[in-house]
Formats: structure tokens, sequence, C-alpha cells
């Protein structure tokens, strides 16, 4: 069998182990050893620089706001009416709790629980964010939390994320937002990041609303992703006076090579900052670090959180509010434990009521309320339409820009294939490759082209008709191809070359966690790179190597499922491609409201910024070569109909018609 044979002759060992969840890479990668040495590079070059006035802080902070923002997506409109809802009051010793939901954006409503202290107030207030916990903002330590606060004398309002148990595709289901979901934000142009940041900057103007909360005294905590959502939260809206993020902050560098959520995505941003920047956004207001001495990811370790916190700190002391800025290590694992959660009312307490002196404070004792009682909707089926889940959101957003993309008058073929080179951040390709070969085994050669820093093995069997060949691609690499895939070309005289892709196949990750191709996936954009647009590197040298090494005449791309659309794209921007085949790919980018029962496709299906550049039929139409697709399928996997089919031919006529 073809797909059997391997080009290396050495397997690479597991790591990390799958017990442990620390996700710094295997060196033995060579992938791997890329993505490292690249992130590390950035991380030097995009240091924090000393900063020693305030003038020359406060110009720092608005230059680098405004880029954090572009990349960002979203936009922040206080005009919006908040249109609060109040669903429900549950009374507590010393407070109560009002179930409530606020406008974040047209048709999108955020869920959360309101804890009011009792008496006239006005109090001080804090948002809370909570982490990558199913049950949302219902976790144990988020009500502890929560409650321990207006105990306290403090107002709390405690969010759900989007994607996320009372705002999942369905309410009250857990459902992971990241991975495949939370990427098919980026399709928009738009991020989840950025989408959370806004929704939590409307949940500021929701408790400025309140006549009972003090508008300038409003701090803000979450741990692990909601710790994230701090972070940048307080970054970008000076109305957060005190903050506390805690097991999130790390280095960028090891974000990269690490593990986390899409949601703590910021594409391309290691290219021109690093986490000690985004903490100099909150300098001089009052900021306290919480990290766990014992967490499993190296990501948000002690020594890299104090990679970070050792120039903003200095920072702090320039400015002359050293006292403003600290850290807590607790003996604990990752988490909002029992001890940051004690750091936390001790410094808000100090930087918010001017109680204490910022050093941890005991908790009450505080039995949690049985969960249903704290629901905003008695059933499921009860929420209302304003709290759209995300793939309802993309689908609104997605059905706009392509709407706008079939209104448009004319295309410049010129334009476009800038436009499709700049979202894909394809590289030149280099001035010289490098071909090796190896033994050949059951008929088959086998080569590794290298081509500037990729190294991509590939497999060549020799078909009737010289000069004719066929590469053929799946996303999971050459060895999860089957005989049928390639059985047509091979009978009509095609040479077969197999490659592995970047990250695919002999290329990958040795290890299965966290979903196929999400590691590299959110790595290369940390780094300013794209996962698509380095199979599409791959495929243009590929194509250059076969025409100079191997007398290729005729050159044919056949891919699988989202190596289809790499197949597309590519011949989209280069010539050298007869014809492409795309089997059972993706027609369209266009999120479905529905959840599949199982990812069809891989998360390397999603393209920043896609929709508003075009769609797939408009890439089609670029294509220099002729293009034959087979089964293609909605972003749900659901094979299109006859009527969808004919319909998706009449917009590929029409758009055919407007490019020049």
């Amino acid at each position: 069998m073809i797909q059997n044979v391997k080009v290396w002759n050495f397997d690479l060992p597991a790591f990390p182990r799958a017990e442990v969840t620390n996700m710094n890479m295997s060196p033995e990668c060579q992938v791997n050893r890329l993505i490292r040495y690249e992130a590390g590079r950035l991380a030097r070059i995009n240091q924090l620089d000393l900063i020693g006035t305030a003038e020359e802080l406060k110009a720092f902070q608005s230059a680098l706001r405004q880029k954090l923002w572009n990349k960002l997506g979203t936009t922040y409109d206080a005009s919006i009416p908040l249109a609060p809802r109040y669903l429900g009051t549950v009374p507590q010793k010393g407070f109560r709790i009002e179930k409530v939901m606020y406008c974040s954006e047209p048709g999108v409503y955020v869920t959360g629980l309101l804890y009011v202290p009792e008496g006239k107030g006005p109090f001080p207030a804090v948002l809370l964010m909570h982490g990558h916990n199913p049950e949302g903002k219902f976790a144990a330590s988020n009500q502890a939390l929560a409650a321990n606060l207006a105990m306290h004398g403090i107002v709390c309002l405690s969010v759900d994320a989007r994607g996320t148990y009372e705002r999942a595709t369905e309410c009250r289901k857990a459902e992971y937002h990241g991975g495949v979901l939370g990427a098919s934000v980026f399709n928009t142009g738009e991020t989840l990041m950025g989408q959370q940041v806004v929704d939590n900057m409307r949940g500021i103007d929701f408790l400025q609303s309140l006549d009972f909360v003090i508008k300038d005294r409003i701090g803000a905590t979450g741990a692990s992703g909601g710790g994230n959502q701090t972070l940048w939260l307080s970054a970008l809206d000076e109305r957060i006076i005190a903050a506390m993020p805690v097991v999130c902050v790390g280095s960028f560098e090891a974000y990269a090579y690490g593990i986390n959520c899409v949601c703590e995505l910021l594409p391309d941003v290691l290219t021109f900052t690093e986490v000690s920047g985004v903490l100099a956004l909150i300098c001089p207001r009052m900021l306290r670090i919480g990290n766990a001495l014992y967490d499993g990811n190296h990501d948000f370790s002690v020594g890299e959180m104090l990679k970070s916190f050792t120039p903003v700190k200095k920072i702090y002391q320039k400015l002359g509010v050293p006292q403003n800025i600290a850290y807590t290590i607790a003996d604990r694992h990752h988490g909002y434990s029992d001890l940051q959660r004690e750091a936390a009312l001790g410094h808000f307490l100090w930087a918010l009521k001017g109680e204490g002196s910022g050093a941890p404070v005991a908790e009450y004792e505080y039995d949690l309320p049985a969960e249903e009682t704290l629901h905003l909707f008695k059933k499921p089926e009860d929420r209302p339409d304003l709290v759209a889940p995300i793939r309802r959101i993309n689908r609104r957003k997605g059905a706009v820009l392509r709407q706008k993309m079939l209104e448009t008058e004319t295309f410049s073929a010129e334009t476009l294939r800038v436009g499709l080179r700049k979202l894909l951040r394809l590289r030149e390709q280099p001035a010289a490759y490098q071909l090796y070969r190896y033994a050949a085994q059951n008929g088959v050669k086998r080569f590794v082209l290298e081509a500037g820093d990729h190294l991509i093995p590939f497999l060549y069997y020799e078909g009737g008709t010289p000069g004719k060949i066929c590469i053929v691609l799946h996303p999971e690499g050459k060895a999860a191809l089957t005989e049928e895939d390639f059985s047509q070309v091979l009978a009509q005289g095609y040479s077969l070359v197999l490659p592995d892709l970047f990250g695919t196949g002999e290329t990958a990750l040795p290890s299965g966690m966290a979903g196929v191709h999400h590691q590299f996936f959110r790595q290369l954009l940390w780094i300013g790179r794209s996962l698509m647009g380095e199979w599409i590197f791959d495929l243009l040298a590929l194509r250059e190597a076969l025409q100079k090494e191997l007398d290729a005449g005729e050159i044919v791309l056949l891919g699988v499922k989202e190596a289809g659309t790499a197949a597309l794209l590519a011949n989209a921007l280069c010539s050298g491609f007869a014809r492409v085949i795309q089997k059972d790919a993706p027609a369209t980018l266009l999120s479905e409201e529905t959840a599949p029962e199982k990812n069809f496709f891989t998360i390397a299906v999603n393209i920043p910024d896609f929709l508003p550049w075009g769609d797939l039929t408009l890439a089609e139409v670029l294509g220099y070569g002729s293009v034959v697709s087979q089964n293609l399928r909605d972003l749900n996997g659901v094979g299109l109909t006859a009527e969808e089919q004919q319909k998706r031919n009449g917009e590929l006529e029409m758009l055919r018609r407007k490019l020049f």
C-alpha cells in the first residue's frame, strides 16, 4: 500500500506523556523546532522597552491599544441600549442574587448573575469572568468569590462567556467554545477574544448604569480563561481601576509553543508585543497577578509570569507607584483556588474600598445555593433568541459579508490575489530548493523537499504517462489517504505525489492532545503565520520542484476535505496547476447555526479574515486551472443537496462575469 510507506526511518517519541497537560513541544519534531525558534526570536525583538515617564507611557499605550483593536476585529459601541432584563431574585444572607441579561451588540445578550450587598450603597463593583469550566458562571469557585465580595460590601457581576452553558448552542449543555467552534469566528474577520472583550466592556456599562454602584470604583477578575479575559479587558478599558488575572499570565512565547484556547489567541500579536506590553497597558492602575505553584500548564508557570511581570514592575517603580503591582503565588493547582480567592478579597477591599493593606482576607463560610435556583431560564427551551450562541452570530455576520460579495459589481483578479496572499500570511518562496532522495520501498520512491524553513516529505509512485503528476492531499497526512482517493487519477496514467503538508503525517506533533491541528493552527497565528498559508506554501514549493527535478509537465491537485480548500486557494494564486479536484471539501466558510454530532472538518478549515475577502466560490473563479468538485459539504460536513449545488453553480457563473 502506497500510504503505508514512510519517508523517514524513525518514529517520533510520544511527547508529552498522555497524563501530563504540559505541552512544551517535543524537540524531535522539526515543525516544533521551527515554531519555538520563531516564537523565541519574536519575543526578543518585541520585548517591552524601558518607559521612564508618564508621557512616554501614555504614548506607548495609545499606539499599542490601536494595534490590538485592529487585530481583535471587534468594535465596542457604548451607544447601543443595554436594555437589561431581570429574570428573578434569589435572596441570600447579607445579599441578594439578581438574574440578569444585558445587550452587548445588536441581537446578542450576555447572561449573568448580579450579587448585590444589603443596604442602600452605593457600592464598588467587580466584574467576574469564569474560566473553561462547562457550567460557566455557576462554577463553585466563581459563586464562592462572588458571594464573598457581596458579603464584604462589593457588588459582583458574574457573566457567561460566549458559547458557554446558558449561552451554548443548546442552553445549559456543556460545550467547549474553543477549538473548531471558536476558530470559526475568525472567518468573519473577528476574534472570540475580541467578542469577549466587547461583552465584558458592556458589562462595565451595565454596572455603571446601576444607581447603587460607584461608577469609578470598578474592578475585574477571573481565573484561567476568565483571567485571560481580565487581562485584556483591563488593558483595553481604563474604567477598571483594579485587576486580578489568575492562572493566566505567562508569556506569548510560551503560549505559542504551549497549549491554550482559541479565546486566548490574538493573531499576529507576538510580531509586535509580548504579555509584558499588555500588562503595561494597565499601568499605573492597581494590578495583582495570581499564579499557581503547581500549575500543570507551562504557559502559566511562575517562571513565565516573572518574565512578563519584572519589566512592568520597573515601570510602576519609575512612575512612583510600586505598591500598585504585585503577585500571589499559591501552592495550589490551576484554578481559582481558596488561596487566590482570599488574595482577591484582600486586593479589592484595599483597592476599591480603602480597607486593609491588600493582604489576603479569609473567606466567610458560604453554602452554595442549588444551581437550578440560579438558572435564568426555567427550561432550556425558554431561552430567548436574543441569547444568541456563537454559531448563530457567525451565521448572521457571515451572511452579511457574503451578500456584500454577491452585490459587488466587479472584482479585480490582481487585487483579490494580493488580498488573499495577505490574509493567508503567505510568505515568498525561497530562491532555491533542495531535493533529497532516499531508497525506494515497495516500488515507491521517497523524497524530502527542503524549501526555506520547511521540510516536506513525500512519496512518489510512477504512473503510466510521463510528465503527468497528481499531488494527492489529506489534512491528516498521506497515511490517512485510501486507494479510493487516488485510484481514478492513477487509472488515467498520472504519477502520484503524496506529501505530508506542514504539521501533518510525519511532520505532525506526536501527541493526540487538544484535537487534530489545534496546536499548529493557533501556534502559527501567534507568530504571524497561518496553517492554510503554510500548506499553500508547501504546494507552491512542490509545484516548482516537481517541474525542475521530476520533469512534471502537467500537475493536478487532488485534495480531500480541507486539503481540497488548500488546493483551491493554491490554484487561485499560481498558474502552475492544470486542474484541481476537491473531494468532500467545504463549499463555503459560512457557519451553520446547528451543531454537528461530530466535527467533519478540523480546525484547519478556518481562515482568519476570509469572509470579508469573499468566499470559496470567489476563490474558485479566481483559479488558473479548472476545478472539479466532488461531494461538496457545508461546514458541518453535510453534503449539498442538488438544489444547493445548482444555486452554487449559478453563483459561480455570476462571479465569473464580474471578474476582470
